[in-house]
């Protein structure tokens, strides 16, 4: 039979003949002529309903539905039960014969109206408000259950569907057409029904999202996506839709641009941190607050309005934290609106967590090991702009480790802070420090050298600032930057800001402020102001801005200098490196970015230039690389061949054993190698090939997987003709190959030697007697190792001299001279040994190559612990361990800390080792 059919009685809206009247949703009720009904058996509440609903039916239909293999005696007891209710004579017809047909063929018929006939009437006839007045009262039949009838069931829940379908659809018009006649809070009404309806349906709730983010309600947004979020995870397990993620990243607006910087900070760290962002004013109570709900509940939100201090606030919780747990760490990562798979991968990168981790580890277990391994005390999740990924992050953080989180949302399920505007007596001690660090007093007046107008600072006029700006921190401070640039007295400003016709209210009178102190700016550095508004991030190099301007360096410099004089940005140095940043608060950079002068394909080529020119500077890389995953991912969107010059510009160099890689942006060096391969652009797509075969090795320990991508570069250099690139790969392969003792590197590492001597390339056919020594050592044959190596270092040795190719030779003689110092060191010659691993380490140095310093220090450390040297043994591993933390290198740690577990207890350190 068609169970899913329904063909209400003709009697439904006004029977010719009088009827019986049913109650059908939300519950079961029949009256006639008035008075109740009384049906108590749910069988027979359920044949009723479905003689209605379905129509007249032959008593076979209805032994299958309701009596299945209980035979025709069951069908009539049932129709017996009926006929003894009131007015059966009048409302029941059981006894029609089919034509030619036996009496158990006779067509049974019930003549009756009911709200549901009504419902339906009005849904035709497009009365929606009617029909969900109806609706209102729950679903078909409301829970009733009848045992032994599987296949009633199933047309029941099949006719409950067809009718929460008609009811979704009917809150949908009517919910549109309320929004049309600007009834908006009906119209939510409508959409929270819906959604309460089936709260499995993303559609619903992305309507009710768009509605709240539309009257200005984020907060509700949010709630709503969060619950649509843990629904999906307990019902189904499973994650929203990439629409609805979608649309929460839209509705959630741009996050303060770049790629999440992570910080593992130790007391040490912290050195000048204060001082640079100045005493923390009026927050004591909050501060207080804030370390309060740490200790007790371990996750807070830090909530305000951009500007209103969240982040100088977490800073001051770390610091304090910190200062009261001298052997504590903390972590530091900004999240923005990167998905929480790049956030899990930051997390664990900041922890020196790299490389692939067992499958049945996932990433929240391998994050919790990690903040234990590290002494994490306190971890703070900075400038949250997209709460499916905090919340994600969030149900697998350990509860053992306290979270800080700040937003300028209010995020749903987390206990909340609010920042508002600083009181005023706070906000006039901020204003007030700003003039002092000028030279300026409040309450006092100083006439200017040549006719300038007085700068009078007096009590009054600073209240009546503070109450123009709202007491809002950020702004204060910029007040007190441009009154010291001496373009404006205090009372000029204030006038300047209360008459302003866009001065209306606060968050207006902050951007009037904004507009004074950029309209004060000379054409240079306004030029620079709006390009920096123009990159893929709120903070530069002058050296990139300098190309995006097209503009000489000096230049740059000294526009990015006013900007830091008036307060619209701040510099930044690393710690041992000249190379400084400059950035935007976010309030400034969103500014900025409305009047942004250059277009994304202007950044891009700038940022190709810059990773072409400073090759050969890891360090000015480093600096760029929010600005440089930027400009990538733009490129794979929308220019694949300006991505592989980016790349092959930024990772052609000693980058990768620099600094490492980014193993969350992985898939951006793999597209770029596929398309340079699929163009036939032979000579780039080997070396983005050969760097991929490098984080293999070095950084994600997948020996295998760097086999095949050394072979797919060589492939690539063998098509072009590059013979001496083919040898460098082939004998790199062959030397993974090796040290996974597969059969087939004898025969890789000799073709790799034929290449090389074709090449005429000394360096190749250097780095091909490197491979095949390391081969021999594999193979318990250190003669020929030493051999080898001993004429590698001779062939590598007089191109130092060559400026041209110095930083190129120094990178191959560095691991030359350290499998040679192995070789001795296998070969009864420890002193010579160590001298060669320590001269490898001063070649790392001196080029600047963080992961072979790393690397030597391993093993230059491992022999001093072979030799008894424990004190100095244990001083080089601990500065090895540092090293591959800062680069990420999971297979780099672990070997540290397999030796340093080898080390007498006396000599063993305390703080930061994680078991093997």
């Amino acid at each position: 039979m068609d169970g899913s059919g329904a063909r209400l009685s003709p009697e439904g809206e006004g029977p010719a003949r009088e009827g019986l009247e049913l109650t059908l949703l939300g519950g079961f009720s029949a009256r006639w002529q008035g008075e109740a009904v009384t049906v108590h058996a749910p069988r027979m509440l359920a044949l009723l309903a479905y003689l209605h609903l379905r129509g007249p039916a032959s008593r076979q239909e209805l032994e299958d539905v309701f009596w299945p293999g209980q035979g025709a005696a069951a069908v009539r007891q049932g129709l017996y039960t009926l006929r003894r209710l009131p007015g059966s004579a009048e409302w029941l017809d059981a006894g029609s014969p089919v034509t030619g047909s036996p009496v158990i063929g006779s067509t049974v018929t019930l003549h009756a109206a009911s709200d549901a006939a009504r419902v339906r009437a009005h849904l035709e006839r497009g009365e929606d408000a009617a029909a969900l007045a109806g609706l209102r009262a729950g679903p078909l039949l409301g829970s009733l259950h009848v045992s032994g009838a599987p296949e009633f069931m199933a047309w029941l829940a099949a006719q409950r569907e067809d009718w929460l379908s008609l009811e979704k659809a009917a809150l949908r018009r009517q919910g549109q057409a309320l929004l049309a006649a600007g009834q908006p809070a009906r119209a939510r009404a409508l959409l929270t029904r819906l959604v309460d309806l089936d709260p499995l349906d993303e559609a619903s709730s992305r309507e009710l999202m768009r509605l709240d983010a539309a009257s200005g309600q984020l907060a509700g947004a949010l709630a709503t996506f969060e619950t649509l979020r843990r629904v999906l995870r307990a019902e189904v397990g499973s994650e929203p839709e990439a629409e609805t993620l979608a649309l929460l990243r839209e509705l959630e607006g741009p996050a303060l641009g770049g790629q999440p910087r992570g910080l593992y900070l130790e007391r040490a760290d912290l050195s000048g941190i204060e001082e640079a962002q100045g005493p923390l004013q009026g927050r004591a109570e909050e501060l207080a607050d804030l370390r309060a709900r740490l200790a007790a509940g371990g996750r807070v939100l830090v909530q305000g309005l951009a500007g209103m201090g969240k982040s100088r606030l977490a800073w001051a919780a770390v610091t304090q934290e910190l200062a009261a747990d001298a052997g504590g760490a903390a972590l530091w990562l900004e999240l923005g609106d990167d998905p929480a798979p790049l956030l899990w991968a930051n997390l664990l990168e900041t922890l020196g967590e790299r490389g692939a981790a067992p499958s049945t580890v996932s990433p929240a277990e391998r994050l919790a090991q990690a903040l234990r391994g590290r002494g994490v005390r306190l971890a703070v999740l900075d400038n949250a702009a997209n709460s499916y990924a905090l919340s994600v992050l969030l149900a697998g953080w350990p509860p053992e480790v306290p979270v800080l989180v700040t937003s300028r949302l209010r995020l749903p399920r987390l206990p909340t802070l609010s920042l508002g505007r600083l009181d005023r007596a706070s906000a006039l001690r901020l204003l007030a420090g700003g003039l002092r660090a000028g030279g300026l007093r409040a309450g006092e007046a100083k006439e200017e050298t040549g006719g300038e107008a007085e700068l009078e600072a007096d009590p009054a006029t600073l209240d009546a600032l503070c109450a123009v700006l709202g007491d809002h921190p950020y702004a204060l401070r910029l007040a007190a930057r441009t009154l010291r640039t001496g373009k404006h007295t205090p009372r000029r400003l204030l006038r300047t800001l209360s008459l302003a016709p866009h001065a209306l209210g606060e968050e207006r009178s902050v951007r009037a402020l904004l507009a004074q102190s950029v309209g004060a700016l000379g054409p240079a550095s306004y030029e620079a102001y709006l390009g920096l508004g123009s990159l893929f991030a709120p903070r530069t190099t002058p050296e990139l801005l300098a190309l995006a301007l097209r503009r000489p360096l000096a230049e740059a410099e000294e526009a990015l200098h006013t900007l830091l004089e008036r307060g619209l940005t701040v510099r930044e140095a690393r710690r041992g490196s000249d190379a400084v940043t400059y950035a935007m608060h976010e309030l400034t950079w969103h500014d900025a970015r409305a009047h942004a002068a250059l277009l994304p394909g202007a950044v891009l080529a700038a940022a190709r230039t810059y990773a072409q020119t400073y090759s050969g500077r890891p360090d000015l890389l480093a600096d760029e690389l929010p600005n440089l995953l930027g400009a990538a991912e733009y490129a794979r969107q929308s220019d694949r061949e300006g991505l592989v010059t980016l790349l092959a510009g930024w990772l052609g160099g000693p980058y990768i054993g620099a600094r490492g890689f980014p193993l969350g942006h992985l898939s951006l060096l793999q597209d770029a190698a596929e398309h340079a391969e699929a163009a036939q652009d032979w000579e780039r797509g080997a070396l983005l090939w050969g760097k991929l075969g490098d984080i293999a090795q070095a950084l994600q320990g997948d020996p295998l997987g760097s086999v095949g991508a050394y072979l797919r570069g060589a492939g690539l250099a063998a098509r072009g003709g590059l013979t001496g690139k083919q040898a460098t790969l082939t004998s790199l392969a062959g030397s993974m190959q090796a040290k996974s003792r597969l059969p087939e590197a004898e025969t890789t590492l000799r073709l790799a030697r034929r290449l090389a001597g074709r090449s005429g390339d000394p360096l190749c056919h250097a780095r091909v007697l490197d491979q095949q020594a390391v081969y021999a050592a594999m193979a318990g044959d250190f003669h020929v190792a030493d051999e080898r190596l001993t004429q590698a270092r001779a062939v590598l040795l007089p191109l130092l001299e060559d400026p041209q190719r110095s930083r190129e030779i120094r990178a191959a003689l560095g691991p030359v001279t350290s499998n040679l110092g192995q070789a001795r060191w296998r070969l009864g010659q420890p002193i010579e040994a160590l001298a060669l691993k320590r001269e490898s380490l001063r070649l790392a140095q001196e080029g600047d190559e963080h992961l072979h310093v790393a690397r030597a220090q391993l093993e230059v450390g491992e022999l001093l612990l072979a030799l008894g040297e424990h004190g100095e043994a244990r001083t080089t591993l601990q500065a090895a361990l540092a090293g591959f933390r800062a680069l990420d290198s999971a297979a780099g740690q672990a070997a540290v800390a397999a030796l340093l577990q080898l080390l007498p207890p006396d000599t063993l350190p305390t703080e930061g080792l994680t078991p093997v």
